[in-house]
């Protein structure tokens, strides 16, 4: 691996010492009889406003606590937070109808079926259901330009854009490891003989065209704005990141609307494990990718095997005790990348820019 390059400043920060100013100009000289006293420290008037282009902070604040500018006031957060909670069910309701009529059309279900409340996940209702949370997560992007006046670049990550280096070097360690544990699922489980007719290649592309999307936008939803709006509610680093962990993985695990308690607990410790990942690293790169990969690597199984209802299935009973398993891999994944970020030195604090 390369050594990474020197830091540079935020673009909303000043790269180095400003013009040179002659002695004497613009502040008075040292006091006489205390030769190389240094000059008063200047202070701006009452009421002055910070010139365009400065922080609007002077300290430098960790993800979570980033919306805790001059700006912040305490009902931006739950206009947020209700906002993507309106946003997600609205499209939910709106694409999985589009989907049911496109199933209808092609005798994929029937309106007995539909009436029983007998549904089955087709391609495209797994199609409506990615596309949905995509078009939610453009709300999240326009609350944190326009509501809470970031950046577009800081909702990737404190350092101001999507650290693409980041992403490849997170890359060679997650991607050979989920590859691994999907196989010994596959050993330990074995879900059955493969089965590629034309349902399962529509699954498959979907799957391989969309879900990385769904996945990074469920991550730039609830870590990159909820948690945030929540933790703009109390100072500090660590309350900040405590209470919006706690909100955004609570709302995380009720979006999956999972009525068995292993699933809840798998949904919590899932959103916790990629706030710590997002905390610590500074970004959402790595929990993008290794949310990602998880979604992508169980259900490139299931659709092989023609199993995707079952891999959907929440209802309760289907968890168990197994469901430990997964949870401590979620957590060993985040401990191995924080632990590379931090040999990385990545950034995990920025100045909040001026609002735009």
């Amino acid at each position: 691996m390369t050594s990474q390059p020197p830091r540079r400043p935020a673009p909303w920060q000043t790269g180095g010492p400003g013009p040179h100013v002659p002695p004497g100009a613009g502040h008075p000289g040292p006091p006489a009889g205390r030769p190389g006293a240094p000059a008063p420290h200047h202070v701006p008037p009452r009421g002055a406003v910070p010139p365009p282009g400065g922080p609007t902070t002077t300290a430098p604040l960790t993800h979570s606590e980033f919306y805790r500018t001059p700006h912040n006031r305490w009902w931006k957060g739950l206009v947020s937070i209700l906002a993507l909670g309106a946003a997600i069910a609205l499209f939910s309701i709106a694409l999985s109808f589009g989907g049911t009529l496109v199933d209808l059309l092609l005798g994929s279900t029937t309106l007995e079926e539909l009436g029983r409340g007998q549904i089955t996940l087709t391609p495209a209702l797994l199609l409506a259901t990615n596309l949905s949370l995509i078009a939610s997560a453009t709300v999240a992007v326009v609350l944190h330009r326009y509501l809470h006046r970031q950046p577009v670049g800081t909702l990737h990550a404190v350092a101001g854009r999507f650290r693409w280096d980041w992403l490849g070097r997170a890359s060679v360690v997650v991607l050979p490891l989920f590859v691994a544990y999907v196989a010994v699922i596959v050993l330990i489980e074995t879900p059955g003989p493969i089965v590629l007719d034309a349902t399962a290649w529509a699954f498959l592309a979907i799957v391989l065209l969309t879900t990385p999307l769904q996945a990074a936008s469920e991550e730039y939803m609830f870590r990159g704005v909820i948690q945030r709006a929540a933790g703009s509610w109390v100072s500090g680093a660590v309350p900040s990141f405590v209470l919006g962990t706690m909100v955004s993985a609570v709302l995380f695990s009720l979006a999956h609307f999972a009525t068995d308690g292993w699933l809840i607990a798998y949904y919590l410790v899932f959103g916790i494990a990629m706030s710590l990942l997002t905390q610590f690293t500074g970004g959402l790169e790595a929990a993008s990718l290794v949310h990602a990969a998880n979604n992508v690597m169980l259900f490139l199984v299931s659709a092989s095997t023609g199993q995707m209802s079952e891999g959907m299935d929440r209802s309760a009973g289907v968890g168990g005790p197994f469901m430990l398993a997964p949870m401590v891999f979620i957590a060993a994944i985040a401990a191995i990348l924080i632990g590379l970020g931090r040999r990385r030195g990545l950034q995990h604090r920025a100045v909040p820019p001026t609002a735009a």
